[in-house]
């Protein structure tokens, strides 16, 4: 009788604990929707990036980078990838990119633009910004040429950095304090203020990421980064000098830096070794939240 007792018992404790876990998850939910409703809650979704994570297990993966981001009804697309494989792992992932507001593609390389034409077949609203020294762009000109003139017309070509929408701003000019390897004049970066904190969208960096959130900083005074998201441009170089971009990273408050594609995953594993659990590694299909 007595072993009856403790199996109830067990039963009962491992019954509550479930009921337990409900309660959280819904609690979660609430808070979750809640905040959407507020305005305090960025969704980030990667539609494409040179990794995928396990499931489902027919995501795409492919050398490039697409985040779909979401905020307080505001839909963005940040990049397209190289084709239109994006397109594919959206529909896979719940993203509806007939119904995406903005799209800012970080720079004229393929890798971030090829799934641009793809991408003006499906959505007839979206308007699109670059940079205007991307016109300077072979591949982007060619794209240009095979668009009608209503396709053209909804294309934004920014010189100065600007608030394109509420709170969501594109910086045009990089400060340049640390020597920048990789020169690109048509790099754009996306700055979104929430919840008085920015999060920080940049493509590949080939400012270099330490300009980038510098700039940003002097940019914006007396609003602190939250997050750093995108490449940050590695490939390549020394361990020491990723090292030393660990450390100079540290120096400032961001409490999430989601790093992917052209970083590297050598040079993301030594960055863990310095920012610890600051840092994470985005493939296809991740998806995370930010307050």
């Amino acid at each position: 009788m007595r072993f009856f007792g403790i199996r109830r018992e067990i039963v009962r404790k491992i019954f509550l604990i479930i009921i337990s876990i409900i309660i959280i998850i819904i609690s979660f939910s609430h808070v979750i929707l809640f905040a959407q409703a507020r305005g305090k809650i960025i969704k980030v979704v990667t539609l494409i990036e040179d990794t995928k994570i396990n499931e489902p297990k027919d995501l795409v993966a492919a050398h490039g980078l697409s985040l779909y981001i979401e905020r307080n009804g505001q839909r963005i697309l940040f990049d397209t990838g190289p084709s239109s494989q994006f397109i594919r792992n959206s529909e896979k992932l719940g993203v509806d990119l007939k119904k995406i507001d903005i799209v800012i593609i970080s720079h004229a390389h393929t890798d971030h633009m090829g799934g641009l034409a793809f991408f003006l077949w499906i959505n007839k609203k979206a308007n699109i910004y670059l940079s205007r020294n991307a016109l300077k762009n072979e591949d982007f000109r060619a794209l240009c040429s095979k668009m009608d003139e209503g396709t053209f017309n909804r294309i934004r070509f920014v010189d100065n950095s600007t608030e394109i929408a509420q709170d969501v701003f594109i910086l045009t000019e990089i400060e340049e304090r640390y020597p920048i390897r990789d020169r690109v004049d048509h790099e754009i970066v996306l700055v979104i203020k929430n919840n008085n904190k920015l999060v920080i969208f940049s493509g590949c960096s080939h400012g270099e990421i330490l300009n980038i959130i510098g700039t940003v900083t002097r940019t914006f005074p007396n609003i602190y980064v939250r997050a750093v998201i995108g490449g940050f441009h590695l490939t390549g170089i020394p361990k020491h000098s990723v090292e030393q971009i660990g450390k100079e990273m540290l120096k400032y408050p961001i409490t999430k830096i989601s790093t992917c594609h052209c970083t590297g995953k050598e040079n993301y594993r030594i960055l863990k070794t310095i920012l610890g659990t600051k840092i994470e590694y985005i493939s296809t299909g991740s998806k995370f939240y930010l307050f």
